[in-house]
């Protein structure tokens, strides 16, 4: 966004006229300026000069002597141009002035003696007064050509060109939620709220309701609407013509300064408004309409010509406007060549629509094509841009085009929109600003604004305020008010202060930590899946998608939920990475799990699975069930707790129905105190279905751990015992069990039997013989030791035989 200083003037009156200043306040207060152009500043010491005669250089080819006319007399120069002649006005630089050495570097111009001959000052090509904009420059030793004749020569450059003006250069991306500000008329009202400038006659801008002599004639065709909501406003007119005229030269240069180039005068008098009051608009040559006219959305492999002559292929969901010939506009973007107005246009339809942004959006990414009009509309102008921007538009017509007239009425549907009171508190205001700011100030800078403030009735400290109609798309609450009265006011007036906090580290719990650097050293490895899925992802898991809970803007139908637990990261990783694993794969992930009516908490979930076929030659031991209780009991048991599995009740989907069990723990201390254990989660064995879902030939085993659960449970403190003095005696010893008997009941038994049995554990199980399938061998390791001294043979035995008799 370029804004002109003198354009802003034919709203304000300036109060601060130093560039810098204003580019201060604005980039504080309102946008960042990026550039502050002073238009013509080369052209100090530059006047419009006349060649009286032109004749070679005696001592170089491509060289020529000039004599000048100028404001100081006749100058003699030496000249490279290549476009020089008798009679021709010039860009002449005096010595002193400061120049671009051939559109480059900067330099100061002194008399010099070149090739033998006298030189005192330039003529200049467009590159070296940085004017390449305004003149075409074919060749670099082109010079700038004003023209023959005698007006103008001895004036200074810069008043000659009109070149007095000073250009914002505005980033358009600080005033992408601010549609309003992509016009003069937008930061006019910025300029007097911030105490820049007032209004001029107290007239607060342009856009009242003008006097135009509308006829009650109806337009020759109709306008349709496919659906309001993607035109929910719109003013149009019919004008008839003489001849479309030619813009006028103010016109050319607010608009060059501004960055357009000059056309033809009804699409220059389209851009001027748009760049004075902030909305596009669009002239068609009614002679070229066929029919009714309709507004609708494009089809899929649809195409339109449009004004820069090519054709493009519309993607579904553009808007666009056709005839009974087809598509001839793509509304909001370009117009189209059909429909454009040219040098025997009569009639012209003059259209001021209010877009759908989205649909604007939409088409600029199916087209590749964006300009300056669809930049505007994709941020959305508000409803009430739409009828003053058709009457200036108008006026402007009436007064520049030759024999222009109203030929119809007034055709409009929509309104303005309705804008909602907002309730401002002074002392939220002041809490989130840090700083209070006087009554009388927040009401001035709301009135400067255009905002209607009046005082609550309800709360005396409060305000109810209106926002004015532009301002309807970014005003929507008491905050957005509160950061209209910060930035005004100035965020350095607000005073800085350090926070003060405490910087002591906060209490940190690593059990966690530890249970995860426990299952490293096992040998998992961690993983860190995302924690959406989708509806089919939870189903191939045995999970229910209606327990998940689901997002508001999901990237895409696979990533729409979150998960309901830990094992469907697990499957996926396996699955993925089976074919590169050994001859198991283990891999573990901490996740905090989200359900429909219950609370988020933190779950572990741990995996182990056979990639290759078990050896008949393996204990039993080694099944992955087995494995990854040990597994998961010693970790806990590292932590200061004591495990104890149970039979589980109603097996889920994805768990195998005869192989699972409740997971419960508690303090290690608290193993003779009776104190119960609390249920942390669930040990288990894939149910073949869910297994070979997610391709793992093998058995697999998971746990499902309640970590917000464990961390409620108070540890017991690890205390190191000393090492033992005497020597222990161990003895292995193989039984045959049935299936029916619990092995935990059987070492329940044994334990704390004798005075000297340490310790009895399960070292391997092992099938029994084929014709015994109801039954197991089980290895036990029992470990016997006195306390104070050496345990003979024939004690150990003793003590052994008596634990035997109660298995």
């Amino acid at each position: 966004m370029r804004l002109s200083i003198n354009w802003l003037r034919d709203f304000v009156k300036l109060a601060v006229t130093d560039p810098q200043e204003i580019a201060r306040l604005v980039t504080a207060c309102v946008a960042e300026v990026e550039n502050v152009e002073i238009l013509g500043g080369l052209l100090d010491r530059c006047v419009v000069g006349k060649i009286l005669s032109v004749k070679k250089h005696p001592n170089a080819d491509r060289l020529s002597l000039c004599d000048v006319l100028t404001d100081a007399g006749v100058k003699k120069i030496v000249c490279g141009g290549i476009n020089l002649r008798d009679g021709m006005r010039v860009a002449f630089a005096h010595t002193g002035a400061c120049v671009k050495w051939h559109g480059t570097e900067m330099m100061t111009l002194e008399k010099t003696n070149i090739r033998g001959e006298e030189s005192e000052g330039m003529i200049c090509t467009a590159a070296e007064l940085d004017l390449i904009g305004r003149f075409t420059q074919k060749d670099d030793r082109e010079v700038i050509d004003l023209g023959d004749g005698d007006e103008g020569v001895g004036e200074p450059l810069k008043e000659y060109l009109n070149l007095d003006d000073v250009v914002l250069h505005i980033d358009n991306h600080a005033i992408t939620h601010r549609a309003d500000l992509f016009s003069h008329l937008g930061f006019a009202r910025e300029f007097v709220a911030l105490g820049l400038a007032t209004w001029k006659g107290g007239k607060k801008g342009r856009g009242g309701k003008r006097e135009l002599p509308f006829p009650k004639t109806p337009l020759p065709f109709r306008c349709v609407v496919e659906s309001k909501r993607f035109v929910p406003r719109c003013a149009s007119c019919l004008l008839e013509v003489d001849a479309i005229g030619t813009t006028p030269l103010w016109m050319k240069k607010r608009l060059e300064a501004t960055g357009w180039r000059s056309v033809s005068l009804p699409v220059d008098i389209t851009n001027y408004v748009l760049m004075e009051m902030g909305m596009p608009l669009h002239c068609f040559d009614a002679d070229d309409i066929r029919g009714d006219m309709n507004i609708r959305l494009s089809k899929n492999g649809e195409y339109v010509t449009t004004l820069d002559g090519q054709k493009r292929r519309l993607a579904e969901g553009c808007l666009v406007i056709n005839d009974d010939e087809g598509i001839f506009d793509l509304l909001g973007i370009m117009g189209g060549l059909r429909s454009s107005t040219k040098e025997r246009t009569k009639r012209m339809y003059l259209q001021a629509a209010i877009l759908d942004s989205a649909s604007i959006r939409r088409g600029i990414l199916s087209t590749g094509h964006r300009t300056d009009g669809a930049t505007v509309y994709e941020k959305g102008v508000p409803r009430c841009a739409a009828l003053p921007v058709l009457l200036r538009a108008v006026e402007l017509f009436l007064q520049l085009v030759p024999g222009a007239r109203l030929v119809s009425r007034l055709e409009e549907w929509g309104d303005d929109g309705k804008a909602t009171p907002i309730t401002l508190s002074l002392d939220r205001a002041a809490s989130l600003l840090g700083v209070e700011i006087p009554e009388k100030k927040v009401v001035k800078i709301l009135e400067d604004l255009e905002f209607a403030v009046k005082r609550s009735r309800a709360k005396s400290e409060s305000f109810v305020v209106t926002p004015p109609l532009h301002r309807l798309g970014d005003i929507r609450g008491q905050h957005d008010l509160i950061e209209e009265i910060g930035r005004i006011t100035g965020y350095n007036e607000i005073p800085a202060q350090t926070p003060v906090a405490s910087i002591a580290p906060p209490i940190r719990d690593m059990r966690a930590h530890r249970f995860r650097d426990g299952l490293k050293e096992c040998g998992y490895s961690e993983i860190v899946p995302i924690s959406l899925v989708g509806e089919a992802l939870l189903k191939k898991c045995g999970l229910d998608p209606l327990a998940a809970v689901e997002i508001r803007n999901p990237i895409g139908e696979e990533l729409k939920l979150l998960h309901t637990s830990a094992l469907p990261g697990l499957l996926e990783h396996v699955q993925r990475n089976i074919l590169q694993a050994g001859d198991r794969i283990k891999a573990f992930h901490v996740s905090n799990v989200f359900q429909k009516g219950h609370a988020e908490h933190m779950e572990l979930g741990v995996l182990l699975a056979d990639v290759r076929p078990r050896r008949e030659s393996r204990a039993m031991l080694e099944e992955p069930f087995l494995m990854l209780k040990r597994d998961i009991g010693r970790i806990l048991c590292s932590l200061g707790y004591s495990m104890e599995l149970a039979v589980a009740g109603t097996a889920q989907p994805f768990v195998h129905p005869g192989r699972f069990a409740e997971l419960s723990a508690r303090p290690s201390s608290c193993a003779h105190s009776g104190e119960p254990f609390v249920r942390i989660g669930t040990i288990f064995e894939l149910h073949p279905s869910v297994a070979s879902a997610f391709d793992m030939p093998h058995r697999a085993a998971a746990v499902l751990l309640a970590v917000t659960t464990l961390l409620e449970i108070a540890p017991s403190a690890i205390i190191a015992e000393p090492v033992p003095q005497f020597p222990a005696v161990t003895y292995d010893f193989t039984e045959t069990v049935r299936h029916t008997q619990a092995v935990g009941d059987i070492l329940k038994r044994l334990r704390g039997s004798h005075e000297y049995l340490e310790s009895v554990f399960v070292k391997d199980l092992y099938a029994a013989s084929s014709s015994e399938k109801e039954s197991y061998n089980i290895t036990l390791t029992f470990t016997y030791r006195a306390k104070d001294r050496t345990l003979a043979e024939e004690e150990a035995k003793t003590a052994h035989a008596k634990v035997l008799a109660l298995i």
